[in-house]
């Protein structure tokens, strides 16, 4: 049993900076170090010794790794917000009007985006890309929202304008550098962890408000924190450090004995030892307790999030762009030195001197401009080095390191399609969507849902006038990144150049377009072609009308064909009657037509032999004549009976 209460929150407070100090030092041993350096590169700053080095002469670094980091970041970014609207929310299943869903989710993005939310979360994006995890906390605070309106003057027909007042509840995304944020090495995930804490160094007055409202306890802030192991760097130290403070924010469990009572502020709870509770502790300078209470959260949850740029199999900490990019940048930027180096040299050789040639007491200095006294010739007294000339091939070297960054970090399309073509686009696209994919669907499943699902939570625990009660589901929309989507609005487009325009496919893919649009008035435009792509109840209805008439006079023209049919199939039957009457008859005409035909070829043969015997003989004449004239009287006979014969046409 404590005597006091000052001996409970001192005996928290050591049992929570033992934990610390080993998370810490973790930390600092494993990745601090790696942190600086990966930063270092991305600003193009300088080592210190890099000052005083005498190996090199330049200190160009190279700007490719910084190039990587930004190109990444931003498709990150285009990828979550290029379509206006970064997350939906789905109602239950059951509920059959989505109207409540629709206006909590634009409620709620109205909301995140007037606190910041997309700068914040570019910010981890950006930290992700340098340190390999992103990391965010959900902050609710309590503001006063101010607005100007118009009231009427009493008495007059005028009005003045006046400033209203209203409190309001804001949910911030606050980003979090990870060198200021602690959790316990054996967890892989922030849930998994026995608690996280965020350490920074803020003004003293920011613990005095807390004091004033009641959010702290009334502690003595004389002390003073350990800034060396505290690891801040100078760019994170206030100018005056008397008039700064640590403060150091604990989430996790507890054991349940260290805390206060639930009713009672100043009785604690007497339970079992191992008893932990999910609280939130509150340092200043690691020495006093400001805060210590449960998790005051509905949902019982820790305000943090984070996500890997590139997961590390069993580790919290992921990997990110400067890493997977730091050997080939140091190689480059080794290479490029060595280049400038040598071409400094070669440009502006060294220079050796008879110093017997030179008067007494000179200083010796080569640059451009200056005179410089010799006894006797100067060429006798100055003679340049010959250091040769710098290798062409190091020109190769470098392309070929810059070429091994954007591999390894995947900054940009290395692969050999001709990006003029069409093809050679959709490859790259493509290829783009492949080395983002696995960072989005990190980035979606373990920080952009959980964010929107704590600060809805937030929302619904402490703004209940304005967010309703319900069981949402949330789908983002960060896993089509931007070089998904015109690669999908480029399909579409080639879709619309192959299909008629009157085609009822035309709409649907044109609506489809507008919706995957960035544009700022895309709901504009959407609403509008829904509206043209359903006609108004007049213009349906005469629709139906002409409709009518059509299908009427279409039902008129199939009896008329009807009857026309019957008609001709009457007329049909008939002529095939009378024609199987005169089948006979005609069979007869025929045979008697092919005997006329026969005979009058005889007829010609005869004609033929005798002109044949008047050729070869005279002498029988009388007998030729005889024979002609008998011809004659045949041919006539064969014409008249031809005459007399009727012809009679068949049907067909």
């Amino acid at each position: 049993m404590f005597d006091s209460k000052e001996t409970k929150y001192q005996a928290l407070a050591s049992w929570l900076n033992h934990r610390l100090e080993g998370w810490r030092t973790h930390r600092d041993i494993n990745y601090v170090t790696q942190w600086d350096e990966y930063y270092r590169l991305w600003r193009g700053m300088w080592l210190q010794s890099d000052r005083t080095r005498e190996s090199e002469k330049s200190r160009i670094i190279s700007p490719a790794l910084q190039q990587a980091v930004e190109s990444s970041v931003a498709e990150l970014e285009e990828a979550t917000f290029g379509r206006g609207k970064w997350f939906d929310i789905q109602d239950d299943m059951l509920d059959q009007d989505p109207s409540d869903a629709e206006y909590v989710r634009n409620l709620l993005q109205e909301d995140l985006e007037k606190t910041g939310a997309k700068d914040a979360i570019c910010e981890v994006f950006l930290n992700a890309a340098i340190y390999g995890t992103g990391i965010g906390k959900i902050v609710v605070e309590q503001n006063i929202e101010r607005s100007p309106v118009e009231v009427p003057v009493e008495g007059t027909m005028t009005s003045t304008r006046q400033l209203t007042e209203r409190p309001s509840i804001d949910v911030k995304i606050e980003p979090i550098s990870p060198k200021e944020f602690l959790i316990d090495p054996s967890a892989n995930s922030i849930n998994d962890a026995l608690g996280v804490a965020h350490e920074v160094i803020k003004p003293r007055y920011h613990v005095v408000d807390g004091i004033k409202s009641g959010i702290y306890r009334d502690v003595p802030l004389d002390g003073d924190y350990d800034t060396v192991r505290f690891g801040f760097d100078p760019e994170t130290k206030m100018a005056d450090e008397s008039d700064s403070v640590k403060i150091t924010e604990y989430w996790g469990l507890v054991p349940k004995r260290f805390l206060k009572a639930s009713n009672d502020k100043d009785d604690f709870e007497y339970t079992k030892k191992d008893e932990l509770v999910e609280a939130v502790v509150t340092l200043v300078n690691d020495e006093y307790i400001l805060r210590a209470e449960e998790n005051a959260f509905m949902m019982i949850d820790r305000p943090f999030i984070a996500y890997q740029h590139d997961i590390v199999p069993n580790k919290f900490w992921g990997r990110g762009v400067c890493e997977k990019g730091y050997n080939p940048q140091k190689a480059l930027d080794a290479e490029m030195r060595a280049r400038i180096d040598s071409l400094a040299l070669t440009t502006t050789p060294m220079m050796a001197a008879d110093a017997t040639r030179l008067p007494r007491g000179v200083k010796f200095e080569v640059r451009p401009g200056k005179t410089i006294l010799t006894n006797g010739s100067p060429r006798e007294a100055l003679m340049p080095l010959d250091l040769g000339t710098t290798d062409q091939s190091t020109f190769t070297q470098v392309a070929s390191l810059q070429n091994m960054i954007q591999m390894g970090t995947g900054s940009a399309d290395v692969g050999t399609a001709d990006r003029a073509t069409s093809s050679g686009m959709s490859m790259a696209q493509s290829a783009s969507i492949k080395r983002q994919k696995r960072t989005l669907m990190n980035f979606q499943n373990t920080f952009l849902i959980p964010m929107i699902n704590k600060s809805m939570w937030r929302k619904i625990q402490f703004d209940v006038e304005r967010y309703p009660v319900n069981d949402y589901k949330f789908i983002p929309y960060s896993t089509m990144g931007i070089m998904a989507k015109e690669l999908e609005m480029t399909q579409m487009v080639q879709m619309l150049q192959a299909i008629p325009k009157d085609s009822p496919a035309f709409n649907v893919i044109l609506l489809a377009m507008m919706q995957n649009s960035s544009i700022h008035n895309r709901d504009q435009i959407v609403n509008s072609l829904m509206q043209g792509s359903q006609p108004n109840p007049e213009q349906q209805q005469m629709q139906e009308y002409h409709h009518q008439l059509q299908m009427q006079q279409a039902q008129a023209d199939i009896a008329k064909t009807q009857a026309e049919a019957e008609e001709e199939k009457a007329k049909a039957s008939k002529w095939y009657a009378e024609a199987q009457e005169l089948a006979p008859t005609e069979i007869k005409i025929q045979e008697k037509i092919l005997k006329l035909q026969k005979d009058s070829i005889a007829l010609e043969k005869t004609k033929a032999d005798i002109q044949n015997k008047n050729s070869e003989t005279a002498r029988n004449v009388p007998e030729v004549e005889h024979l002609k004239s008998e011809t004659i009287l045949n041919m006539a006979k064969a014409r008249e009976a031809a005459a007399k014969t009727p012809i009679i046409g068949t049907y067909q």
